[in-house]
């Protein structure tokens, strides 16, 4: 385990102009022409309207809350009937799920959908109650998340990968007295769960799990200092990185050999067994999200900031470590997200990136 707790040593990098550095950014072909209100969803769109959400072709009108899985294929809704109701469509528009849920209460407004891309979906209801349904709409099993404090808790929330494979539970804020603490559990099924982290005086402001569910990364913050936590799909710690800079966020490369951290002006890229830094950088604005690729060896950041789903100001930005050299370009277009939380950067051969989680894809070529 590697802990680190001061960095006095950074590495800079500055605009070199050489005629061998490009960056072009442009929307995918296929989503080109987007408005900030359509979104791609395997092979389909979901266009928002109003109270009105169409998938496919299908119009579901001011549902009480809905949300679609990490690639798209499965929408979800619990829509208000003479009760509630679970319905659940592919991304044509075609229901899969109509299902009535007598015991839960309409007027809730903790009540929110996890759909996943094989049918399964997870219901919360009542702060930290998730009930678990297969795909074909049949409860399987409830876990409540409670932390019992009788101080109270924020709405647990939960994180999972993109096979729904590894799924956290966690409390991002309890009281205690005067303090506020956090705690975060893996579910491996009913009556089978292992609480992997706790602290009495640390909120979580940020829990992500890996696209392949095989690592769990955590931002925890006592209000002065934050710490960076890595474990595995089995709750072990296998990084810990104190800090006293403000960060926005964190990811690893896929290797799980590097993290990178983010706050709203600057990008840093450390080995995570030796602690060394390989590369930083400074922005223009606020980060959105920022990966490093060490197969180009290569920084790329999204800019720009979001407010009411729309990202204003985007900017991309890419480092090359070995070579020095850095090349920034403004995206122009109307650009948005509905799960913010969830934009990420992908690389698809070398020097070739796409950013995933926007009304429109944008596919990114690095030269240098």
């Amino acid at each position: 385990m590697k802990y680190i707790t001061l960095l006095t040593t950074f590495v800079f990098f500055f605009s070199v102009n050489t005629y061998s550095q490009s960056l072009t950014v442009s929307p995918a072909s296929e989503h080109a022409g987007y408005s900030e209100n359509t979104f791609p969803i395997y092979h389909s769109t979901l266009t928002l309207n109003r109270n009105m959400i169409k998938v496919g072709e299908v119009d579901i009108v001011n549902p009480i809350t809905w949300s679609y899985s990490d690639e798209g294929l499965k929408v979800a809704f619990l829509q208000q009937k003479d009760q509630v109701y679970l319905t659940n469509y592919d991304a044509s528009g075609v229901q899969l799920i109509d299902r009535s849920l007598e015991f839960f209460d309409n007027s809730d407004q903790t009540l929110r959908v996890y759909p996943f891309d094989d049918g399964r979906v997870i219901i919360r209801d009542n702060v930290a109650n998730f009930t678990f349904f297969n795909a074909m709409g049949e409860q399987i099993y409830s876990v409540s998340n409670s932390s019992q404090s009788s101080d109270g808790e924020r709405e647990s929330e939960l994180a999972a990968d993109d096979m729904g494979q590894t799924i956290v539970l966690y409390n991002p804020l309890i009281v205690y007295g005067s303090d506020t603490g956090s705690r975060a559990r893996i579910v491996y099924g009913e009556n089978r769960n292992l609480v992997f982290y706790s602290d009495l005086e640390r909120e979580i402001s940020q829990l992500k799990v890996t696209d392949d569910g095989s690592y769990i990364t955590l931002v925890t913050t006592d209000g002065n200092r934050q710490t960076v936590l890595i474990y595995d799909r089995f709750g072990n710690e296998i990084y810990r990185y104190v800090t006293d800079d403000d960060l926005l966020g964190v990811t690893i490369s896929t290797d799980a050999e590097y993290i990178t951290k983010y706050t709203s002006g600057r990008v840093q890229t450390f080995h995570i067994t030796s602690g060394e830094v390989i590369g930083s950088t400074s922005t223009r604005g606020s980060i959105v999200t920022a990966y490093y690729f060490p197969e180009d060896e290569m920084i790329v950041a999204l800019g720009g900031t979001i407010s009411n789903r729309n990202l204003t100001n985007p900017t991309i930005t890419a480092v090359h470590l070995g070579r020095r050299e850095i090349v920034r370009e403004d995206v122009s277009g109307p650009l948005s997200s509905i799960k913010p939380d969830e934009i990420e950067i992908v690389r698809e051969y070398e020097g070739q990136f796409r950013i995933i989680g926007l009304n429109q894809h944008l596919e990114v070529s690095a030269g240098f």
